[in-house]
């Protein structure tokens, strides 16, 4: 698997980032982040496809129907300050968090943005904006010291996607990802 290339310096950013905006809503970096709290501590509001069912039932009905997972959220932009997200009530819980923590990361870090469809009726993606707000996402639901704690104390990816109220796949990619295990394996050598 090819290694994802950031800008330089931009993990160490996402953390001070992290960092700051936890110290801000008052968990710090063991507390469970509610993406809702941080959306509303950010002044974004975010509504649900079914909120938006008044102005297109059918195309609410189309996203929202059994076997759709293409949407899972989406950053509207109102104007250059205000920006609204709108969620998939119709996915699991833990998948609406990342997605909302995703979009909120967008907000964030101040990406462009994006035009939804092209002309074909494709998606544009900017894949560096998209591999930055999945990174920032994943630190803030798992933040890098939580990690590592969570390691130094022997929790399973299951009871740190219980934590934190993630799915374990991404309980499992943030504590691989900040090396968190192998670090501790290495640090109880010279205990």
């Amino acid at each position: 698997m090819a290694k994802i290339a950031f800008r330089r310096g931009f993990k160490a950013e996402a953390e001070r980032v992290v960092i700051e905006l936890r110290e801000e809503l008052g968990i710090g970096s063991r507390g469970r982040l509610d993406p809702k709290k941080l959306a509303d501590h950010l002044c974004v509001p975010v509504v649900t496809l079914h909120d938006l069912a008044h102005l297109a039932a059918e195309h609410v009905r189309h996203f929202t129907g059994r076997g759709r997972s293409a949407f899972s959220a989406a950053t509207i932009h109102v104007s250059r300050f205000k920006r609204v997200i709108v969620t998939n009530p119709a996915h699991a819980a833990t998948r609406q968090l990342n997605s909302l923590c995703h979009e909120l990361s967008h907000i964030v870090l101040d990406h462009q943005a994006e035009v939804a469809l092209n002309i074909s009726r494709g998606r544009d993606w900017n894949g560096a904006q998209e591999r930055e707000a999945d990174w920032l996402a994943g630190c803030l639901l798992i933040p890098q010291e939580a990690a590592h704690a969570a390691a130094r104390e022997g929790h399973t990816d299951d009871v740190v996607a219980a934590t934190f109220g993630v799915s374990r796949a991404l309980a499992t990619w943030r504590m691989r990802m900040t090396g968190a295990r192998i670090r501790e394996q290495r640090l109880a050598k010279y205990r």
